[in-house]
């Protein structure tokens, strides 16, 4: 291939890799109409080494490759491109959820660290945050542990002296993927959204035990999550524990929930590495849901889930947009001052650049100045879309800022009424005017009342369009934006109109 021809595939590649968030799967062996016409083995090879010297021309590398054998000797082949390490790896967010006991946090433990549990809680313990977790083996935080991958594909946490050093895994990867482990027993549901909501969440990872199968929380979790369109990959635990017709039972269960309306959506099965592949084309998708069996006692299944989630496609880069911020935490720290935590929504943020936070209780803004930035507690000049960060601000003190509250540029106005279409999904009686629930939208978590609505009554499945009144303080809200509200067994989701 001459060099024309070979800057051409690269300039292509990079457009890919960018449209891909870093990353670009390529089909060898099909033609553009869809079909399978396989290749030789000469012409695999001379294509794969292609492929990467484009690669090499954009800083990228080819990260996997399997190669499958077609009708009459022709050979298929999809490569996985992924950009090589510049500044920060590749990122990708994966919410951990599911019922109370189900493992997730087992789960969790078991990919960062390496090891496998003693069915006594062992690795749950390396993973909590507090004594109370712990000892109930119940999940009440918001609890996020980076896992990280180097251009052999290898976990790095497991060569590290502390596997859960964020800084460490930072410096050292090509790609991270932060497992957002969230609390599953009900009366910690607002913690739990609050997760789903406020950390630019990729894809959900529905954790369900074989032994108490997918429950009325699970279900719920399930629920949410295709409401709110994300992807969902399906892992059933302590398949050691139970017998096979009982993790063939929860399966079929977890098949049939997938097809009610409202969720509407397939499964697959992961057996083996071929499944794998498979399933990654369809999760793009957002309709079909991977399905694994795992055991953290004895490590089945657990190379087939790594292998997965190591090439999760990360979220495609969009427009930029205007920086937004939704602050979820804040500190003040000794020799720093003030340090508040957010998800970036869109646009990006710079060093020593001045943008406005707000709103307060007056609905209005304030200049501050961004003194440095953090993304896992590594020093980084800018932040992107799709990136949890930490921002050294000047300008405000710490008293005046709270959770909910961005940071952004323009003219923003906090809103203190605001109109959205909703959905109900699920209401014991009628929803009338001066009804009140509480509105989740990214970290703002307040009451609002129904202050109009075009019918009379809402009942569960009723859709309409709503005029909502926050009871406290005014908040930012952008056209467009998705919420979810809820009130004792109440649930339901919206979009911001006007």
């Amino acid at each position: 291939m001459d060099d024309s021809r070979l800057q051409e595939l690269a300039t292509q590649m990079r457009f890919r890799l960018e449209e891909g968030g870093g990353e670009a799967f390529y089909i060898l062996g099909v033609a553009d109409s869809g079909d399978v016409v396989g290749i030789s083995d000469d012409e695999l090879r001379d294509t794969v080494e292609v492929l990467s010297r484009a690669a090499e021309l954009v800083r990228a590398r080819i990260a996997y490759t399997r190669v499958a054998e077609v009708r009459k000797g022709g050979k298929i082949a999809e490569v996985l491109v992924r950009l090589s390490r510049e500044s920060l790896p590749i990122q990708v967010n994966v919410a951990v959820m599911g019922h109370v006991n189900a493992g997730k946090s087992t789960l969790t433990g078991a990919l960062v660290h390496g090891k496998l549990d003693d069915g006594n809680g062992k690795l749950r313990s390396l993973v909590s945050r507090y004594l109370h977790e712990i000892m109930t083996g119940r999940t009440s935080s918001i609890t996020m542990r980076l896992l990280g991958f180097d251009e052999s594909n290898s976990v790095v946490n497991w060569s590290l002296r502390d596997p859960t050093d964020e800084a460490e895994v930072m410096m050292k990867s090509t790609k991270v993927v932060r497992l957002i482990d969230l609390g599953g027993h009900e009366r910690y549901l607002r913690t739990t959204l609050k997760g789903l909501m406020g950390y630019e969440i990729n894809y959900v990872c529905l954790v369900v035990g074989a032994d108490d199968g997918l429950s009325a929380m699970g279900k719920e979790h399930l629920a949410v999550a295709a409401i709110l369109k994300l992807p969902i990959f399906v892992v059933i635990t302590k398949v050691d524990k139970m017998s096979k017709e009982r993790v063939e039972h929860v399966m079929k269960d977890i098949k049939a929930v997938l097809k009610v309306p409202g969720i509407n959506r397939l499964s697959i099965e992961v057996d083996d590495e071929d499944d794998v592949v498979n399933a990654l084309m369809a999760i793009r998708t957002a309709r079909v849901v991977p399905v694994f069996r795992v055991s953290n006692v004895t490590g089945s299944g657990l190379d087939l889930l790594l292998r997965f989630i190591n090439m999760l496609p990360p979220k495609g880069r969009t427009p930029s947009g205007h920086p937004l911020v939704y602050i979820d935490d804040v500190f003040n720290v000794q020799g720093t001052g003030v340090v508040v935590l957010g998800s970036v929504v869109s646009g990006t943020l710079e060093q020593n650049d001045v943008y406005l936070l707000g709103p307060n209780i007056g609905g209005e803004f304030r200049e501050v100045k961004v003194k440095s930035i953090q993304v896992n507690r590594v020093f980084v000049d800018r932040v992107d879309a799709g990136q949890i960060a930490t921002f050294a601000i000047q300008g405000v003190r710490r008293d005046e800022l709270r959770k909910g509250m961005v940071i952004t540029d323009g003219r923003p106005v906090g809103k203190r009424r605001f109109k959205a279409k909703i959905y109900i999904l699920h209401h014991p009686t009628t929803i009338k005017r001066g009804y009140v629930a509480t509105l989740h939208a990214y970290t703002v978590r307040q009451a609002v009342r129904f202050m109009d609505m075009s019918k009379e009554f809402l009942r569960s499945g009723d859709s309409d369009l709503v005029t909502l009144e926050f009871l406290y303080r005014p908040e930012y809200l952008e056209k467009g934006q998705v919420f979810v509200f809820r009130e004792g067994r109440t649930r339901g989701v919206g979009v911001v109109e006007s």
